[in-house]
């Protein structure tokens, strides 16, 4: 749970965490520590956020013909729009897009699945639950403010006043502000290769709507803590995915037919993720951009 938490919100105080995964407050710096000394996760991360900067989040999938992550690296070094790759059971490939509000879609999809080489791939547009109702325009004080967090969400204000030259009072008003318009991303840098859990992509095929929040909910709890997420796509309503990380094969196999005897879902289809990785997108580089130019 502490993993899922720190994805969503890096900047969560031990408290809320505590309170959020049972852990004892005093308890979760280790924990972080461990993990980053492991290098299960790197940096606390700010950016901001998809949907402030009216992103188009896509899933790409299919067979692909490279073979391995580090072909599919090579292959899409160049490609600002991928912001997460995998190399998955039986051939499979992953991409995660975030696309600019002025891209060609459907062209950029075509793109990334004939560079990964992938066999009649298929692309969904995930749905973004951030809070926040509108596109936000950074200022250039909320742009030194993001770079001060960049790489460590966890900064108090103080410090990233020092660091910008911004008064205390500024930086707090500004930070309120990008924070309650839903305008700022606090995740963790996550990699998953270095733990033995079996990193483990799920697509699921809805039977049936009605209930069908509950059902996900009580999978969520019967399944703590093993499910990263749940996503769900505009354009494939009946179509959910969901990351999980069990410790074994036979963990696995539990949560696969936790998932299958729940009713909600007629088809379930796993594919173990060999490898996977993140790569900085033009959102990363645009931030590091207006840094430099501020």
């Amino acid at each position: 749970m502490l993993l899922q938490v720190l994805l969503r919100d890096s900047r969560a105080p031990a408290e809320k965490i505590a309170e959020v995964t049972g852990l004892g407050s005093k308890d979760v710096p280790g924990m972080i520590a461990r993990m980053r000394e492991a290098g299960i996760i790197g940096d606390m991360t700010t950016k901001p956020s998809l949907r402030s900067l009216d992103t188009r989040s896509v899933l790409v999938f299919g067979r692909s013909r490279l073979g391995s992550l580090d072909n599919l690296k090579r292959a899409l070094q160049g490609n600002e729009n991928v912001a997460w790759m995998a190399a998955a059971s039986g051939g499979m490939a992953y991409l995660a897009l975030h696309l600019r509000p002025d891209a060609d879609a459907d062209a950029e999809v075509r793109m990334a699945a004939s560079q990964s080489m992938m066999v009649q791939p298929k692309a969904m547009t995930r749905e973004l639950f951030e809070h926040g109702l509108e596109r936000h325009v950074y200022t250039i004080d909320d742009v030194r403010i993001l770079g001060a967090l960049y790489r460590d969400s966890n900064k108090v204000l103080e410090q990233v006043a020092k660091e910008t030259g911004l008064t205390v009072k500024n930086v707090n008003a500004r930070f309120q502000e990008m924070a309650g318009r839903g305008a700022l991303d606090f995740s963790v840098d996550f990699f998953p290769d270095n733990c033995d859990n079996l990193l483990t992509m799920l697509r699921l095929e809805v039977v049936e709507d009605q209930g069908l929040e509950e059902k996900v909910g009580l999978l969520m709890e019967l399944n703590a803590p093993y499910i990263v997420f749940f996503n769900t796509f505009s354009d494939r309503p009946r179509t959910l995915t969901s990351m999980i990380l069990p410790e074994s094969m036979g963990g696995l196999r539990a949560i696969l037919r936790s998932f299958e005897e729940s009713g909600a879902f007629g088809h379930v289809e796993a594919d173990l993720l060999i490898g996977s990785t993140i790569f900085p997108t033009w959102r990363d580089r645009m931030l590091m951009g207006e840094i430099k130019r501020g």
